[in-house]
C-alpha cells in the first residue's frame, strides 16, 4: 500500500493508454480551469526586469543575439526562441537591472570547505489540486565533498574566480517524517515508506557565482523508487532559493534577473526559468532577499511514461510562477531561512490532435512549497 500510494502521489503527470480506443489519457484536476485557460503573469519584479530590458537601457540590454521581445504569451517557447533567449552553451545569465543604493558591495560566497550546515526543511509536492501527499519534515545536512579551487592573487583574481572549479556539495537527508496533521492521516505503511528517505543524497555543483548545477539524486537501497521525485523536489527547492550573485557591487534595493534552465518537479518538464532577486535589507553579512520566478516550456512536446511506452503530448498553454523570501549568508551553502512556493499549470493536447480547435484538452498542475529553518535544538 505504501508503495502504491507514494507512487500515485509523486508520479506527477501520468500517461496511460485506453486499450479500446488507443487514445492517451492524462491524470488531471477536472476543476482546475473553472476560470478559463491559465494566463501567463508578467507583473511584479520580472515585469520590471523585462520592461527595463525592452527599453534598451545599457544596464538592462540583453546579450547580443538574446531575445528582446520577452517570453511567449502562451508560456511555450519554440526551440529556436529558447536558444535565442539563452544559448545552449550558456548555463545561465545574470543581468543587474538596478544596482540599488549605497553602501554597495560585491556579494561573494565565502564557504569554509570543512564546514557543515544543518537545516530543517518542510517540503510539499502536490499534483492535480489540493489533495495529495502530506508535507514532509526533512532534516538536511550540507557539506563540501572537496575544497573549491582558490582564485589566484593579484590582478587576475577576477578572471581566475570566473573559471575556478565549483564546490562539490553533498546534501544528505538525515531525517524524514510526515509533517503534523490531524487524526486519521495516511496509513502507517506510507509513513514508514517515507521514513526510508533518511540517507538519501543530493549531490550538486556550486559555482563561484553561487549557481547550483549538475544535481544527482541517490536513494537508499531499501527506499521506494517511487519517492525519488520528492528528493528531486528538494533539489529543485535548494536551486530555486540559492541566489546566483552578480559580478558588480550592489546595495539595498538592488535587483537582478537570472535566466537559466531547470526541470519542473513532478512534470519532469524542461523549462527556461527567469528569477528576479531583490535585496530587501542587509544586516551585517546577512542579506534578506525576495525572489519572483516565472518558468516557460522550452518546447511544445511533453513526453510522459505509459504502460506501452512513452506518450508525447503537446503543451497548448503553460503558466508557472512562484515567489520566495530568504536570508543568505556568504558562509552558508544554502539559505538559513526561506519560504518558497512554485506553481505550474498546463493545458495538454493528446497525440495527433495538435492544431485542432475542437481537440479535448487536459489540465495538469504541480505545486511545490518549502520552508527552511534552523534545526530544532536537540
Amino acid at each position: 500500500m505504501a508503495s502504491t500510494l507514494a507512487a500515485v502521489a509523486v508520479a506527477g503527470l501520468v500517461a496511460g493508454c485506453d486499450g479500446d480506443k488507443g487514445k492517451a489519457q492524462v491524470t488531471v484536476d477536472a476543476g482546475a480551469l473553472d476560470a478559463g485557460p491559465p494566463q501567463p503573469v508578467l507583473g511584479g519584479k520580472l515585469g520590471e526586469a523585462l520592461a527595463a530590458a525592452a527599453s534598451g537601457s545599457p544596464e538592462a540590454r540583453p546579450a547580443p543575439g538574446g531575445a528582446t521581445d520577452g517570453p511567449p504569451e502562451n508560456g511555450v517557447f519554440s526551440p529556436a526562441a529558447a536558444a535565442a533567449a539563452l544559448p545552449k552553451d550558456m548555463p545561465y545569465k545574470i543581468e543587474v537591472i538596478d544596482a540599488g543604493g549605497e553602501p554597495r558591495a560585491r556579494l561573494a560566497a565565502k564557504i569554509d570547505p570543512k564546514s557543515e550546515q544543518k537545516v530543517a526543511i518542510t517540503l510539499g509536492l502536490r499534483m492535480g489540486g489540493p489533495q495529495g501527499m502530506p508535507n514532509l519534515e526533512l532534516g538536511v545536512s550540507l557539506k563540501a565533498e572537496k575544497p573549491a579551487d582558490k582564485p589566484k592573487e593579484g590582478a587576475d583574481a577576477a578572471a581566475a574566480a570566473a573559471v575556478a572549479a565549483p564546490t562539490k556539495v553533498l546534501a544528505k537527508v538525515t531525517s524524514a517524517t510526515l509533517a503534523s496533521m490531524s487524526v486519521g492521516g495516511p496509513p502507517k505503511e506510507l509513513a514508514d515508506a517515507l521514513a526510508k528517505l533518511k540517507g538519501s543524497s543530493l549531490r550538486y555543483d556550486l559555482s563561484p557565482a553561487n549557481v547550483v548545477s549538475n544535481q544527482k539524486v541517490e536513494l537508499p537501497k531499501d527506499a521506494d523508487p517511487g519517492l525519488q521525485p520528492l528528493v528531486g523536489a528538494l533539489g529543485e527547492t535548494i536551486a530555486l532559493v540559492t541566489p546566483p550573485l552578480p559580478d558588480k557591487p550592489v546595495g539595498p534595493g538592488a535587483y537582478w534577473m537570472v535566466t537559466d534552465r531547470a526541470v519542473a518537479s513532478g512534470a519532469q518538464l524542461p523549462v527556461l526559468r527567469y528569477r528576479v532577486f531583490k535585496i530587501e535589507k542587509v544586516e551585517g553579512d546577512l542579506v534578506s532577499l525576495s525572489v519572483d520566478t516565472r518558468q516557460y516550456a522550452e518546447g511544445a512536446d511533453l513526453k510522459l511514461p505509459g504502460p506501452n511506452g512513452d506518450v508525447t503530448l503537446t503543451i497548448d498553454r503553460l503558466e508557472s510562477s512562484g515567489k520566495a523570501s530568504l536570508s543568505w549568508s556568504p558562509s552558508s551553502f544554502a539559505p538559513g531561512t526561506a519560504d518558497a512556493s512554485q506553481r505550474l499549470q498546463a493545458l495538454l493536447v493528446p497525440p495527433g490532435a495538435a492544431g485542432q480547435q475542437n481537440a479535448q484538452r487536459s489540465v495538469a498542475q504541480v505545486e511545490l512549497t518549502a520552508k527552511f529553518a534552523a534545526p530544532a535544538a536537540q
